[in-house]
């Protein structure tokens, strides 16, 4: 009797187990929230543990304004921008969290643009999936559901099937994306360490927003929240900067980011204030109004490597495996930097990031891309449809994609 039951058990939890990995599977073929933001998060959990000398957290800018590896190059320590497109303040803390269940940074610093979006852009459904579907599924993630999502929508995030089930309709998007993630897991670690720009210093992805940025009144709690956040889990070196834009913080906004960091006990720096020191020519170092392109993001990388340095005792001491393996990504993206360069100079506009194939063959895939791509629009082609009317969102009117539907 005693045998039919464990015969029994062990059927059903080899049942179960075939269940979950068949889950998995398919939850790893149909998920598809932003490739290059899914990369930024993912590779993260990639890099060796204990490794990391210096955290930095924030938004697009920081993977588009610094480089790990050619601060690495530049300066000895090493780094990981756990960044990615429109990142809110309001997930900072739990990006800090991550990055501490992992690695012990001998630095802080967070970009403080995400500070600065408001409650409506940060209760979007598609501004927590960007963090919660792309993160490790831990305590802090089913934490943060939790405290952070409407119960009656709190399934669709602890089980993603709900919401990527229906993924297998566009099959082109998720072989693309496939592919892409065939590219990013070519090596043992990500050799850009988050990375993104375009070929361009006038880019057709324009900045929507008009002017500088402001705090409103629920940015400025999360501000106040990391700042206490910090403290409770006893940081000392925590630098806040605000990479370089084209349009300058006003001084009220510039005022109070100061008065409240430095009460706390922490540091601020303003990058615009020091862009002649960087040597930021504000015509040809952006590819749009809040980004640089890579020639500035060289410039700016060495900066605040120098700063860091300069300011803060960082212990650059590592072993023979971990400087092997980060002189191999120093020289990978020292190399694909000479790539961008030259195709930032010929005007390319095209977005690159730290999974791309560099060589002209990559280059002539992705051109074909963009052809069958055009063919597809004109067809009417509903799949494609959907991708070029979310590009045209960042796009001005005149260099938008004529979509025929």
């Amino acid at each position: 009797m005693k045998s039919k039951t464990k015969k029994r058990v062990l059927k059903i939890a080899v049942v179960l187990a075939v269940m979950l990995l068949l889950y998995f599977t398919a939850l790893q073929l149909l998920l598809r929230t932003s490739m290059g933001t899914e990369c930024h998060i993912r590779n993260f959990y990639r890099e060796p543990k204990n490794t990391l000398d210096v955290a930095v957290i924030g938004c697009s800018e920081m993977y588009a304004d610094f480089s790990p590896p050619i601060a690495y190059d530049h300066s000895g320590f090493t780094s990981y921008n756990l960044a990615y497109e429109g990142a809110p303040g309001r997930f900072y803390n739990s990006m800090l969290t991550e990055f501490l269940s992992r690695q012990d940074p001998q630095l802080v610093v967070f970009e403080v643009n995400g500070f600065f979006y408001n409650q409506e852009y940060c209760e979007r459904e598609g501004s927590r999936r960007k963090w919660l579907d792309n993160m490790d599924m831990n305590a802090n993630w089913a934490e943060l559901i939790r405290t952070e999502i409407p119960r009656e929508e709190q399934l669709s995030y602890y089980l993603r099937m709900i919401k990527y089930h229906s993924n297998w309709e566009r099959p082109e998007g998720q072989m693309k994306r496939a592919y892409n993630l065939l590219l990013n897991n070519k090596y043992d670690v990500s050799m850009m360490k988050s990375f993104g720009t375009r070929t361009t210093n006038r880019s057709k992805k324009i900045v929507k927003r008009k002017g500088a940025p402001r705090f409103n009144d629920y940015g400025r709690k999360q501000f106040a929240d990391t700042l206490a956040f910090c403290q409770e889990q006893g940081l000392e070196n925590v630098l806040f900067i605000h990479a370089p834009h084209q349009d300058h913080l006003e001084e009220d906004t510039e005022k109070e980011l100061y008065d409240a960091i430095t009460a706390a006990g922490y540091d601020y720096i303003d990058l615009d204030d020091y862009a002649d020191e960087i040597g930021i020519d504000m015509e040809t170092d952006f590819y749009n109004r809040d980004h640089l392109n890579v020639f500035g993001n060289e410039k700016c990388t060495k900066y605040l490597a120098d700063y860091i340095t300069e300011n803060y005792d960082i212990n650059t001491d590592h072993s023979e495996k971990t400087d092997k393996q980060w002189e191999q990504c120093a020289e990978y993206t020292i190399n694909a930097f000479e790539v961008l360069k030259q195709r930032t100079l010929d005007n390319e506009d095209a977005a690159y990031s730290e999974f791309t194939d560099m060589t002209e063959e990559g280059k002539t895939r992705r051109d074909n891309y963009q052809k069958r791509k055009s063919k597809k629009l004109e067809e009417g082609d509903p799949e494609f449809i959907e991708e070029a009317e979310a590009e045209n969102e960042d796009m001005a009117p005149e260099d938008q994609i004529v979509i025929n539907k």
